[in-house]
């Protein structure tokens, strides 16, 4: 279930909040056209430009009516704006936030930039930068953004709300209930601090607490998928896994895509062993995060689990390649080897029928056995790999390789005895059947001796010549 307690940050969410707090704040000012260069005015990114401001109410009035999707006429207005007041700082951010959304990514953080040049108190632009450094992947220096965010504006929501999620990553578990509680101070209607502070109260194991957190959550905003999501973990933890599936749905109704919602209901339905429904929702996950590597060893844990070996191990060599030292894949590959193609070598699947020659069916026999013994050992190769790889020492999962390799150990130990074993039996079998060969080859001759024998008696009896006298 990793993927719903992993998923830290979200995009979306950042820039709903920040865009709609700051256009809510542009009745700030006074309608005079001359341009207020007060520094208290700069510092909190308002101005007193009154042309200024009616450009800026014009692209809040655009963005509202079109529910976010006019981006470019909101974009036009803002610039209107700035060509106003170049030093209204909250135009600046904003327009980062509509030209992040509309994937000009250098420009917004520019913009971004010139917000803060203008008004360094602006931490919600430092927030933003710092997300994007998150989907850089440069996740020290957004935590560094988000440090400096809060330091300009003590109590900005998102920047607390995300330094919770990165100390509940550290599992420091104090620092991360009081950041949730400051981003909740700063702004009590905060449905993702409410998440954030869930997720850490489920990493404590005070699943009670984690679930009461969420129920609040829930009656400020009933339409929250990963309030759901959350949920559902917590009902996973507490073995309830109907209630658990139900939240996990109820998220996805919320959000189709919620990427977390479906990997843990996919988990779910994986471990009941409804492998073409887990297929099903991992492949949603792959169509919206295509790199999903998780999604893709879930996918091959699906196809062993169909008896599609072969599909299996293609999507864990697949990631193997972008990852050589994936621990999962590692395990999985050994899971694999272990009860699966050592079992299948063992009774010969894919090798056709039994030889009827016992001799040539003792042959088959060993030559599966031998085969089996390379699987127990590629088996025993990838468990260690993935002893090696555990970056993050899941102490369960270790564990369980561990026993996995003094298990596969004894099979090779129990079927390297055997072997030789039917070597031996093939060997006395062999000359029992030689013997027996030889025993009734010796009976034919007798038995042909004795009817010669007799048909020369009949033969001298009806001429009546005796027969000859053996000579001495």
């Amino acid at each position: 279930m990793s993927a719903g307690v992993t998923r830290m940050l979200n995009r979306k969410w950042m820039t709903l909040i920040a865009l709609g707090a700051c256009l809510s704040l542009s009745a700030c000012g006074s309608s005079s056209t001359k341009k207020d260069e007060n520094p208290a005015v700069k510092a909190t990114g308002a101005t007193t430009n009154e042309a200024a401001i009616k450009a800026f109410e014009n692209a809040v009035s655009v963005y509202e009516k079109s529910e976010g999707k006019n981006l470019e006429q909101v974009q036009s207005y803002l610039e209107e704006a700035l060509s106003e007041d170049a030093r209204f700082g909250k135009a600046w951010f904003n327009l980062g936030v509509i030209q992040e959304r509309r994937g000009l990514r250098d420009e917004a953080r520019t913009s971004y930039q010139k917000a803060l040049d203008v008004s360094p108190a602006l931490g919600s632009a430092l927030v933003n930068l710092g997300m994007m450094k998150w989907e850089d992947g440069s996740p020290s220096e957004a935590r560094d953004l988000f440090n400096q965010a809060v330091q300009a504006d003590n109590f900005n929501p998102a920047a607390h709300s995300n330094i919770s999620a990165f100390y509940r990553m550290d599992d420091d578990h104090r620092n991360a209930v009081r950041h949730a509680r400051l981003s909740l101070a700063g702004d009590s209607q905060n449905v993702d601090a409410y998440a954030n502070l869930a997720k850490t109260y489920y990493a404590m194991k005070a699943y009670d607490v984690a679930l009461l957190v969420c129920l609040n959550a829930e009656k400020i905003d009933p339409n929250k998928a990963d309030i759901y999501n959350i949920m559902g973990m917590i009902w996973l933890a507490k073995n309830d896994v109907t209630e658990a599936i139900r939240q996990f749905r109820r998220a996805l109704e919320k959000d189709p895509k919620h990427v977390a919602a479906l990997m843990n209901l996919g988990a779910v339905i994986l471990n009941v062993r409804d492998y073409e429904g887990a297929i099903s929702l991992f492949e949603q996950v792959l169509a919206l995060e295509p790199k999903n590597t998780e999604a893709k060893i879930s996918i091959a844990v699906a196809k062993r689990g169909l008896g599609d070996l072969d599909a299996a191990r293609a999507l864990y060599e697949e990631v193997k390649a972008v990852e050589p030292e994936n621990a999962s894949v590692q395990f999985n590959l050994g899971v694999m080897e272990h009860e699966h193609m050592a079992q299948n070598a063992m009774i010969g699947l894919g090798q056709g029928d039994a030889p009827a020659d016992p001799i040539a069916q003792m042959d088959w026999t060993i030559g599966n056995m031998e085969k089996a013994l390379q699987h127990y050992e590629k088996a025993i190769e990838h468990y260690r790999n993935f002893l090696a790889y555990d970056r993050e020492v899941d102490q369960e999962a270790q564990k369980e390789a561990n026993e996995r390799i003094t298990q596969v150990q004894q099979l090779i130990q129990v079927t390297g005895e055997q072997i030789p074993q039917l070597k031996e039996q093939k060997i006395m079998i062999q000359q029992d059947m030689k013997a027996a060969e030889e025993a009734e080859a010796q009976a034919a001759a007798e038995e042909k001796a004795a009817a010669e024998a007799a048909a020369a008696q009949e033969s001298a009896e009806e001429t009546g010549t005796a027969p000859p006298t053996p000579t001495e």
